[in-house]
């Protein structure tokens, strides 16, 4: 029974001395670690533009929470501090998330406005795509000398409009119709995604890809020294135990060598460890913040991450792959993706965009597709998965807007499937009320 005449917060925080080093978006650590092979490549790369040539484009690819943006920017400030010394003109934009902007339109919207003043700043319409580029090139002309443009996740770019935005924008100073003459451009393009140059025209390629650095995920040891630093700024003195750090690494580096993942771990233990009221933070607490891990990461998916047509995409192929009898092909998909869209009240799109929509859920890491060729009269046809476990997504959908999408005996499906025996289940009917209006597995 809670005393409503008693205020229950805490005036003090018994387990964390700063909780932002957890957030590892929003905090810039002073040491960078296990990086220098990278760091190297970044170097030589950019050495150019102090000495006064050219900037290079570069390309930097790997997993999410591997050190990309944290080293990129660290080389940002290290090169902007050494081109000051020497008086070379340099002007670095970014990181720009691009996953902030769903369109090229807006994304170059997005960069002429940081080069302007906020009273001088473009409405989100009202232009031509053309005249947006254009405006870009004349702020671009005004700094002079060398730009620097970094977009991070580069792969949200859309399918339709990457290609020529990623060719155009590091050529543009040799173009005749920009009206660039004494400016240099360069690009820095991050991706998560390891295939995202592979899908790229060969011209863009050669362009973007001038100079590529690969960062591989961390091991079990690496993540220990990481995760080890963030815990010394983040937690009060003796507050963990000796086995919560390298049970976290040993977790992280399990399933994909990810520090961001590690951090939420620690993050989410130090919550449990509060909630009981308990002074230390304990194995038990990070053992089970790594078994709801997960859950929350995708649910930020289908919260944050993923438009309503991509969640819906996303919640199709996953119950495609459990359904029993049918594999998770892509036109099994959009049938499964027009129930769900019908039976909580959004529009329906194409057969076509269902298929992009599928294309960045891979971009994104979320899907995989492999190929199967049917032989001369079948053709070939591509088979989804998912790269999480379906009854983690399961499991999120159920605590999303989504969860009126799912139909009452999903469970029951997906512990058959579990068992390898979905092809002989056969599912009920659903004869409830609740279940009429929602597709049903045959």
């Amino acid at each position: 029974m809670v005393e409503t005449d008693e205020n229950p917060f805490e005036a003090e925080d018994p387990i964390f001395e700063l909780k932002q080093p957890l957030k590892k978006d929003t905090f810039d650590p002073d040491t960078i670690f296990h990086r220098d092979d990278e760091i190297g490549l970044y170097i030589n790369a950019l050495q150019d533009v102090v000495v006064g040539h050219d900037p290079n484009n570069v390309f930097v690819y790997g997993p999410t929470g591997v050190g990309k943006t944290a080293v990129t920017k660290w080389v940002r400030d290290k090169l902007l501090e050494k081109a000051a010394e020497e008086a070379v003109p340099l002007e670095v934009i970014g990181p720009i998330n691009c996953r902030n902007y769903k369109s090229a339109y807006r994304l170059v919207n997005g960069l002429v406005n940081e080069f302007r003043e906020p009273e001088d700043k473009l409405p989100k319409s009202g232009y031509s795509t053309d005249t947006v580029f254009d405006f870009l090139y004349q702020e671009i002309e005004a700094v002079g000398g060398n730009v620097l443009i970094i977009l991070d996740e580069i792969d949200n770019i859309p399918p339709d409009a990457r290609n020529d935005f990623l060719y155009e924008l590091p050529r543009a100073e040799a173009s005749e119709n920009t009206p660039i003459e004494e400016a240099k451009i360069g690009l820095i393009g991050i991706s998560n995604d390891l295939k995202f140059v592979d899908a790229l025209e060969p011209k863009v390629k050669s362009t973007l890809g001038e100079r590529e650095i690969k960062f591989g995920p961390y091991d079990a040891n690496e993540l220990r020294d990481i995760l080890g630093y963030y815990a010394d700024i983040a937690f009060k003195d003796d507050v963990l135990t000796d086995d919560v750090v390298p049970l976290a690494a040993a977790f992280s580096a399990q399933e994909r060598g990810d520090v961001r993942q590690g951090l939420k771990i620690l993050e989410k233990a130090g919550e449990y460890a509060r909630m009981e009221g308990s002074g230390r933070v304990t194995e038990e607490h990070t053992r089970r913040a790594t078994e709801t891990i997960e859950t929350d990461e995708i649910l930020n998916y289908f919260s944050q991450d993923l438009s309503s047509q991509q969640s819906l995409t996303y919640l199709a192929t996953t119950l495609a792959i459990i359904e029993p009898d049918h594999d998770a092909r892509t036109k099994r998909i959009y049938t499964l993706y027009s129930s769900l869209a019908e039976s909580i009240g959004r529009r329906v799109k194409s057969e076509r965009k269902v298929y992009e929509f599928l294309d960045q859920l891979s971009m994104q890491g979320l899907v995989r597709s492999s190929e199967q060729n049917l032989g001369r009269k079948g053709g070939r046809r591509y088979i989804y998965n998912v790269t999480d476990d379906p009854a983690d997504i399961i499991n999120a959908a159920q605590k999303s807007d989504y969860s009126d999408a799912l139909p009452s005996n999903v469970w029951e499906i997906l512990q058959h499937h579990k068992e390898g025996e979905a092809t002989s289940y056969e599912a009920p009917h659903g004869s409830d009320e609740t279940q009429q209006n929602l597709w049903r597995f045959t």
